[in-house]
Parts: C-alpha cells; structure tokens; sequence
C-alpha cells in the first residue's frame, strides 16, 4: 500500500510541476514592443555616423564610410529564413538600417537611412533573369502594394549568378554597374510578397526556385530573437535584435528627443541619383560638418529602457521627424508627351506633260483671181468698117 501511496504521490508532483508552471520558464528576449522607440536609432547609431536634419525628410542618418559602401551589399551576406532572403549584416548597426526604413542615394551625401517602423528580413527589390539573381534597396515612398514597378537609378542593382547568393564577397561575382543596362533588359521583378501583421515586404526568390536553378539545396535558417545588437549565426539559426515595431520617441518635458549631434542639412537631400561610382572617398558632405564634440550614451543603452508608451501612428502622419518611408510620395503629373511630329507626305510623282499633237494648220487657200470682164469693143468710128 505504502508503494502505491508514494507512485501516486510521485505522479501527482509530476502533475503540479507542469500545470502550475514550477519548471524554470522559458527565457525571452529582454525588450517589450512597446518600449522600443526612434530614440533608440538615435543613442545607438549615432558612434557610426552623422544624424542630418532634412527638411523633408527630417533626422536621416549618414554612415562613416567610404564611397565604396553599399547597402545590403558590402560587409553582409544573404540567408534565407522562413521570412524570405533575410540580410544579415556584420556592421554593428545592421540590426537598423537594414531591416527598418529605407535608403537613397545623394552626390553630395552618400548613401543616406532614412529610418522606419517596421521590421523587415531586408527592404529591397528582386530581379531574375538572363542567369542572374539581382536586388536593389528600395527607396522612401515606394509602395510595395503599388501596380507601379519599382524604377530606381539603374546602378543601384546588384547582379551575380545564382549559385553566389549566399556565398557573401560579392564584389568577386558582380561586374560593377557597367553592365546593368543590358541585364535589367532581360530580367522581371520577381513578385514574391509576404505579408505578416499588416506589413508586407518583398521576400526575394523561393527556396525551390534557386535550387531549380543552382541544382543545389539551399539551407533554411530559424530566426530567433536576441538581445544583442549584433546579428549571429549559429548553426540553422539566426539570432537578430528585432523588435516587431519601432514607437515614436516619447516626449520629454513636452519636447520630442533628438539625436545627438545632429547637424541641419547643407542642402536638401535630392531624388534618387545614381551612384557616383567615380568616387572611392568619403562623401563631401562628410568633408563639411563639424567635429563631434557632443555626447552620446553609450551603444546598447537604451535597449531596456522604458519610454513612455505612445498611441500608434497613423500611416498618413507627417511629423517631419518621424518620416514614413511606407507614405507614397506624391508626384507631380508627367506631361503630356508632344505628339511626333508627322513626317511631311511625299511629293506624288506628277506625270509627264507630254503635249498632245495637235493637227497640223491646213493651209489657206489662196482666193483664185476672179477672171477680168472683157472690156466692150469700143464703137466703131465714122469711115471705119465693123
């Protein structure tokens, strides 16, 4: 009896354990949605770059490098995850600029982020075709639900052979933007979209699609949650900081933060230009600025901060400090093309004025001399005979 009492009390326990939850709990990530704000992109990034006050785009932010960067290119590579082509970047910001927001290209600036709300495995656009993989990053105001393909300087597409995508180095399979006229002639944009919790994202070609091409098997990642700011991979798993949502920053005795050092724009940052490939140096705009001689916390502080919860933005909000890449820029209407001008008829060939022969002119007859009465013979005189 005593040996049922103690298997009935060692099964009991067994229960309490797991219906009361007595087994140490499942660790999580250490930050909460709502807590995570802009004020993070700004404490955080600032020790990599310069924040730029644009007037139309507000606080954009510009990385210490060279003119040889590139997003979603140098100092990165891609894996796939269950989420798509998820970009995993070396750069200690990485977590940042490459999965919230969007990027642009200026002459005068670089490469300038221009920050967002959502996290994505990576904001670009996909090409295939012609034996090439290729993307681009997507620019501010591009809607991904757009019929409208996406167009951007042609040399901001990046373009290697299939079998190299997840290989990284990528400047040892990309000829450079000289030949990317003739192949985003003979590729398509592939339209594979994924859509989770009211944000959509291009995923970028399908794992079978690439190993029907490659003949190759293509590994799946697992992408975990972590409390680092930097992206590790590790085994089949990717472990990435990545709060769902970035909150806009919580207001501070009625004034919105902003980031240190910031310095106002020079000038305005201009449409989508092509990539001044000529210039292998810092950007001039890095020439221009002053020295930091401001403070910044420390990289990683405010990862557990508790900011003050604010409401959800809406998607038509214009705060110019909290710009959404996500809001369609409005385009002034294209003119109306002048019609061509139509080339001049041609000249009817006229035909031949041969003149008709005329009857040749009788000629006139001339009047035959009417004969001469013969005078009368004159009367006879006296003395002469008849």
């Amino acid at each position: 009896m005593k040996r049922i009492y103690k298997q009935a009390y060692g099964f009991l326990t067994i229960v309490l354990f797991f219906t009361f939850g007595l087994f140490p709990a499942k660790v999580h990530a250490q930050y909460d949605d709502a807590n995570i704000s802009y004020n993070d992109f700004y404490q955080n990034l600032s020790p990599y770059g310069q924040w730029i006050e644009d007037p139309q785009y507000g606080y954009v932010w510009s990385p210490t490098q060279d003119g040889s960067f590139r997003p979603y290119y140098t100092s990165g590579h891609w894996v796939m995850t269950e989420y798509g082509n998820t970009w995993v970047s070396d750069y200690p910001w990485g977590w940042a600029c490459f999965h919230y927001g969007r990027w642009t290209y200026d002459n005068y600036y670089g490469w300038i982020w221009i920050p967002g709300t959502n996290w994505g495995p990576a904001w670009v656009c996909w090409r295939y075709g012609d034996g090439f993989y290729g993307w681009a990053p997507l620019g501010p105001g591009y809607d991904l639900n757009s019929s409208v393909g996406y167009g951007c300087p042609n040399d901001w597409w990046v373009f290697i052979p299939p079998q190299y995508i997840y290989t990284g180095n990528y400047y040892h399979y990309w000829n450079g933007p000289r030949g990317n006229s003739h192949i985003i002639g003979n590729t398509n944009i592939v339209n594979n979209i994924y859509a989770a919790n009211s944000v959509t994202y291009v995923s970028g070609p399908h794992t079978k699609d690439i190993e029907n091409v490659t003949h190759q098997p293509v590994q799946v990642y697992q992408l975990a949650n972590g409390t680092s700011l930097n992206t590790h991979v590790h085994n089949n798993i990717v472990k990435m900081y990545r709060p769902a949502e970035i909150r806009p920053a919580a207001s501070v005795n009625g004034q919105r933060p902003a980031p240190p050092n910031v310095v106002s724009a020079p000038q305005p940052i201009k449409p989508a230009q092509s990539v001044n490939t000529a210039q292998t140096s810092t950007p001039p705009f890095r020439e221009d600025i002053p020295k930091n001689n401001g403070h910044y916390d420390a990289v990683g502080t405010h990862i557990t901060e508790t900011a003050t919860p604010q409401p959800p933005v809406k998607k038509n909000d214009s705060r110019p400090y909290e710009w959404d890449v996500n809001r369609p820029i409005p385009q002034p209407p294209k003119p109306e093309p002048a019609p061509a001008p139509q080339p001049a008829p041609r000249p009817q060939p006229q035909p031949k004025n041969n003149p008709q022969p005329q009857p040749r002119p009788q000629p006139q007859q001339r009047p035959q001399p009417q004969p001469q009465p013969r005078p009368a013979p004159a009367p006879p005189r006296e003395g002469e005979r008849r």
